[in-house]
């Protein structure tokens, strides 16, 4: 599909885009993506958007009504202070005022930081959601030695290039190497299309939304956390991971399991084809996924 009819239908695919208000008061963008059926809300990943779930939700919206989360900062967000709090129980809140648009009850799949802010969200309003369906939740037990931050992906991100000719330059360049060049092409697109505005340069050009400075200060930041807690988490649950689950340099995907375990209405889903970016690689796969976990929950309601 070219960039341009591309980019048309990404945009006929969001009925409605709200901006709205996070406990602390920063913004959060919910997009409105269409379907029919119960709510089902859609979280990104750290630098992602809601672009990264355009081409799950063309099966998902067969099954249930779709929305898509900015998380401060990210996509068309507007960020309200310059240092904004990147810490997980804000985020949590981020998803609190989607919710609160939507109205109870409603499902969610989550994607990396998007899963991890579901599971602090749910700690602090455990009604929050009727199921939920993570992908390598990056919430990292207490246990793990984090004696020093992860420097080499901080200092990566921060060189992260941010400006680009083009929608279809950034696509080319960001598909030339890991983790996109594993990413439907069609994910990435539209996770372009939703994360960069005119760079306001003097040649016409784009510019990511969410800064590399903002990317790499969420990768430093997170505090460990005593996996005791989430024995308060009932919400029926899924928690996926991918290929890595047995690399033990891939912390989202080893603490798959220990999360899985500590939450006692939660089961274990492994995709042994996918990667960290699983919903960008194959994304029918994780829309079937996603499909069965909430139509089983609901079964069981």
């Amino acid at each position: 599909m070219a960039s341009s009819s591309h980019a048309d239908f990404v945009h006929r695919m969001v009925k409605r885009s709200q901006r709205l208000t996070s406990g602390d008061g920063e913004q959060v963008v919910l997009h409105d993506l269409g379907g029919a059926g119960p709510p089902l809300l859609l979280g990104h990943g750290n630098g992602l958007n809601t672009g990264m779930w355009v081409p799950a939700v063309l099966s998902l919206r067969a099954k249930f009504r779709c929305f898509g989360v900015d998380l401060r900062g990210h996509g068309v967000c507007r960020v309200v202070q310059s240092d904004y709090s990147v810490e997980r129980d804000r985020l949590g809140e981020d998803l609190m005022a989607c919710v609160d648009t939507i109205g109870e009850p409603v499902a969610y799949a989550g994607h990396s930081l998007g899963g991890a802010a579901a599971i602090y969200g749910s700690l602090a309003r455990p009604s929050m959601f009727s199921a939920m369906w993570l992908f390598e939740p990056v919430v990292i037990g207490d246990w793990v030695d984090r004696s020093s931050p992860p420097s080499a992906l901080v200092e990566m991100t921060r060189r992260r290039r941010s400006e680009f000719e083009s929608v279809d330059d950034a696509v080319q360049r960001f598909m030339a190497k890991p983790p996109f060049n594993q990413c439907d092409v069609a994910a990435v697109r539209a996770y372009v299309e939703f994360g960069t505005r005119p760079s306001g340069a003097d040649r016409p050009s784009i510019e990511l939304t969410c800064r590399p400075d903002d990317e790499a200060r969420v990768f430093g930041s997170g505090q460990p956390m005593d996996f005791g807690r989430l024995g308060a988490i009932t919400t029926p649950t899924v928690i996926a991971a991918g290929a890595n689950v047995e690399d033990l340099h891939a912390i989202p995907a080893q603490m798959a399991a220990p999360l899985a375990e500590a939450m006692p209405n939660a089961r274990l889903e492994l995709h042994h084809s996918l990667g960290h970016f699983g919903p960008m690689e194959a994304p029918e796969v994780v829309a079937g996924a996603i499909t069965t976990h909430i139509e089983q929950c609901v079964g069981d309601g």
